[in-house]
């Protein structure tokens, strides 16, 4: 049995050697990295800030005494009467039919009428006072 011996074929052996090294390594890289953040998680863990407790306790006590405290009772009855009336005076309000003003055209148109008569009178009364002036002021109208 003769082997042959190809180069070719013995660097594929080799590249192949070295891909499965370099997976390996990458894996325990991997390995390592998740590791420490394992760690540091851990760590965070034992760490935690317990203030907001005594927050809690004052907020709790806050709220007892708010508990604790009487109620305020307001008497709204009259105020509620009030609303009651105001609501059946504007509900009349809106009910009522327009006001006859008949009436009033008329008497309006009465007073106008005198109005103009009384206008018309003191100019008369203007006219004739220019008269009486006009007369008594020429000596030779006597």
């Amino acid at each position: 049995m003769v082997k042959n011996f190809n180069l070719k074929d013995q660097l594929a052996g080799i590249a192949a050697l070295i891909a499965a090294i370099v997976a390996i390594g990458g894996g325990f890289v991997k390995y390592g990295e998740v590791m420490t953040k394992l760690e540091v998680l851990e760590g965070a863990s034992k760490s935690i800030d317990m203030s907001f407790l005594s927050e809690i306790k004052v907020l709790e006590e806050k709220v007892a005494k708010l508990e604790s405290k009487k109620q305020v009772i307001i008497d709204t009855s009259a105020i509620e009467s009030s609303i009651a009336v105001l609501e059946e005076k504007v509900e009349v309000l809106e009910n009522q039919e327009e006001v006859d003003i008949s009436g009033l055209e008329s008497g309006l148109a009465q007073y106008k009428t005198k109005s103009l008569v009384n206008s018309k009178e003191i100019e008369l009364l203007k006219v004739q006072i220019e008269e009486i002036k006009v007369s008594t002021s020429n000596p030779l109208a006597n």
